[in-house]
């Protein structure tokens, strides 16, 4: 990343909520078009710039959103109030006014706006939370990943990742393999399931590769080395230019995103690794002795490293968030130094999320003064900015995502917090957003209320849509980037990823 790239994103979450139309967009999804063009691989999804579109706020997992979506400089932030609650519990994404959200198997969609229910999926084994990458929802169920229509729910496509034919010959079609949540980019949509990593086609759901294994040379230069092979045991997340995930033993390893060849492998030496956390320049780790590694995404070698124990982070280019058994921690990326620390809470911090200006972070029952209170920091040097504290035997949960200036919090429920007048601080007339809505739902032939229209057949939970129904839909409509339908067959820029892939592979 360019050496101004990390001022102008500071100074943009400074000042974009004053100015009021300047957008400043996560670390995960800073210039992706350009980025995506120069490197040769397909376009990221637009919505990972654009919101929370997945588990931990993106394809970095790095829990982090810009001005347009966090709190800046000018924020009124006693405007803040409980808008909504529902009594679907679980960690949403939000794109385009929806919020979409796993529960007990079944996929829920609410409006942003109030909550109310647009569609549910059910039977699709949804385990964790859905991503949602080229206007489709993805979701990791019992050995399967299934794609779904953002308007109306119904299933696009649905692979079954124990199928012998998608390379697992030996797995046992009856068995409930946990998938993680697909991580959606480069037109690709990756999940971890049962000790292999999967590659699908965002568009059809077929499997481009898949890898349960890489291999590692150990031994020093001048002497006699081996070649070892480390299984592989996690989740993955992207960068600027790869797929990332661990492998036994400590091994971090970048994968081509298009054939997942080999690209980067670094033994860390750590004994083992539990979970990733990525910028378009580093990738974040921690490891089994609770500290947290930073690797260039690029050589893989070792950048800085942080020790704990650490249980949680946060990250975007120019700071890092992280969560101890006792503290609140904030660190300059630029300089290496410890921003500040907040509190000594005993074991009950939740997960923090970096929104602009601001770390929001839950406390447990034990918390002292922020005793079951979602409570917003300042980033630059720790002062409290807000606090929202539950009463009773209500628990506020310890984790939240971020979009449009709205906070949802997972508290066995799901609670949407947002400026009380739903304009403050220029947030989205709330006028506009219905009227975005009505219009998808005309397109995509819904009524008002969001239920199918009369003329149309209600679709089944079953229902799966076919190649060539598909390809009919997408060549008739299609949504351009200012919500209005296009005609697909005449816009060059809207041709099949699957057909793109397969042209920068070979070009490759």
């Amino acid at each position: 990343m360019p050496g101004n790239t990390r001022r102008r994103f500071v100074k943009g979450c400074a000042t974009a909520a004053m100015v009021g139309g300047v957008l400043a967009q996560s670390s995960a999804g800073s210039s992706t078009d350009d980025k995506d063009e120069g490197n040769g691989l397909p376009p990221r999804p637009p919505e990972a710039a654009t919101g929370w579109s997945a588990y931990r706020g993106g394809y970095g997992n790095a829990a982090a959103v810009g001005a347009d979506h966090g709190f800046g400089d000018g924020f009124e932030f006693e405007a803040l109030e409980p808008d909504w609650e529902s009594d679907a519990a679980g960690l949403p994404v939000v794109d385009d006014g929806t919020v979409y959200l796993s529960s007990e198997g079944t996929v829920h969609a609410l409006d942003a706006d109030d909550g109310t229910l647009v569609w549910r999926s059910e039977d699709v084994g949804a385990t964790d939370p859905p991503t949602v990458a080229y206007d489709t929802v993805y979701v990791g169920g019992s050995g399967s990943v299934t794609a779904l229509d953002p308007a109306i729910g119904t299933v696009l496509w649905q692979t079954d990742l124990a199928d012998s034919d998608t390379g697992t010959a030996d797995a046992d079609p009856d068995t409930d393999a946990t998938v993680s949540p697909p991580t959606v980019a480069f037109g690709t949509a990756y999940a971890y399931c049962d000790g292999r990593l999967y590659a699908l086609d965002a568009e059809t759901g077929a499997v481009d590769w898949t890898r349960d294994s890489v291999t590692v040379t150990q031994g020093d230069p001048w002497e006699d080395q081996a070649t070892v092979e480390r299984s592989l045991a996690g989740d993955p997340v992207a960068t600027d230019e790869y797929v990332f995930a661990i492998a036994e033993a400590g091994t971090l390893v970048g994968f081509d995103p298009l054939t997942g060849e080999q690209r980067v492998t670094t033994d860390t030496y750590y004994h083992y690794l539990l979970d990733l956390a990525a910028t378009d320049d580093r990738v974040y780790v921690r490891t089994g002795s609770e500290a947290v590694a930073a690797y260039d995404q690029a050589t893989g070698e070792r950048e800085d490293a942080w020790h704990g124990p650490i249980r949680r982070i946060a990250v975007r280019e120019d700071v890092l968030i992280f969560v101890t058994r006792y503290e609140l921690v904030a660190v300059d990326l630029e300089t290496g130094d410890q921003r500040w620390t907040v509190g000594n809470y005993s074991h009950t911090i939740g997960a923090p999320v970096i929104a602009c200006n601001t770390v929001l972070v839950g406390f447990g029952v034990e918390g002292r003064e922020y005793e079951n209170s979602l409570v917003a920091f300042d980033i630059a040097d720790g002062s409290e900015r807000w606090a929202f504290s539950r009463t009773g035997t209500d628990q506020i949960g310890e984790r939240c995502a971020v979009a449009d200036r709205t906070i949802y919090v997972d508290d066995g429920g799901l609670t949407a917090i947002r400026a009380g007048d739903g304009d403050e601080d220029g947030d989205s007339d709330p006028t506009d957003r219905a009227d975005r809505r009505t219009e998808r739902n005309e397109n995509d032939g819904l009524d008002e209320s969001g239920e199918v229209a009369a003329e149309d057949e209600e679709p089944t939970e079953s229902t799966r849509t076919t190649d060539d129904e598909r390809g009919a839909n997408d060549a008739a409509l299609r949504s351009d980037d200012s919500g209005k339908v296009t005609d697909d067959t005449s816009d060059d820029g809207q041709r099949s990823r699957s057909l793109w892939r397969t042209i920068l592979t070979l070009l490759r």
